[in-house]
């Protein structure tokens, strides 16, 4: 039985997964658990919870439209949890194949209704954090479904990602944008350095000791972290920025 350190989510999450076995019966393959809630850095005012939901084909319309009604009655029931909520739909075939071409998933996410959408190797980095630290909600471990990911190939993948970082940085004016932002660096840094992926939180407390010239700004990323505050903050991003340029200079980048 899957146990979280917060009883309070662990009874939404069975509620959840009994909604799920009642809209999609034996089709349900495999329900798993990650992201924050797992890997430490969950706060349960803002956090989002992460699903993958593993089923035995492709979710045809009949199902979307069903699965569509779920959430909708999920949220009502749980408006706190309104758009903090993703869930990926995945057909088994499917995740056997998003290595080496595009395929059909259907996703529920903060901001986006529950719809089709592509799934390919980008998806990798998620599916290698499932494979290693998921926790079964029902059905067999992971690993019956995920074909195999190695760290040399999570590390490449993340590796890829980087740059994308910066053009965030340079839209993020928002202090709770930008502490995602530098926490996730910190979070990269270590993986790509120990081909492991720990919590935000503990990627910041190695990065505040491994750079200290950008300590303040890592601790102030931490007390930053979930912050509700919309406001511009261009002092804040500017420094956002040159952390970021800072991280990618430590992995060979020149930007």
């Amino acid at each position: 039985m899957f146990k979280t350190q917060f009883p309070e989510m662990d009874q939404l999450i069975k509620e959840l997964a009994s909604a799920l076995q009642a809209t999609l019966g034996d089709r349900l393959s495999g329900l798993y658990l990650f992201g924050s809630l797992v890997g430490g850095d969950f706060d349960p005012k803002t956090s989002d919870m992460d699903l993958l939901a593993m089923v035995k084909k492709d979710i045809t319309e009949a199902e979307l439209a069903n699965l569509r009604q779920m959430h909708e009655t999920f949220r009502r029931a749980h408006p706190e949890w309104v758009d903090r909520i993703e869930v990926a739909y995945v057909g088994v075939s499917a995740m056997r194949e998003f290595k080496t071409g595009t395929v059909k998933i259907a996703r529920i996410s903060p901001g986006e209704p529950l719809h089709y959408r592509d799934m390919d190797i980008q998806w990798l980095m998620d599916w290698y954090i499932v494979q290693e630290q998921g926790l079964v909600i029902v059905g067999p471990p992971a690993k019956a479904f995920i074909p195999h990911i190695t760290s040399q190939e999570f590390i490449a993948s993340l590796k890829d990602s980087l740059l994308s970082w910066l053009a965030m940085a340079k839209e993020a004016r928002h202090k709770g944008y930008q502490s995602y932002i530098i926490l996730s660096m910190c979070r990269s840094l270590y993986a790509i350095k120990f081909g492991k992926q720990i919590s935000k939180f503990k990627g910041a407390e190695w990065a505040m000791r491994e750079y200290s010239a950008w300590a303040d700004l890592i601790q102030k990323a931490v007390e930053w972290h979930g912050s509700s505050d919309k406001s511009d903050n261009l002092a804040s991003q500017t420094e956002t920025v040159k952390f970021v340029v800072f991280a990618l200079s430590q992995l060979g980048y020149r930007v």
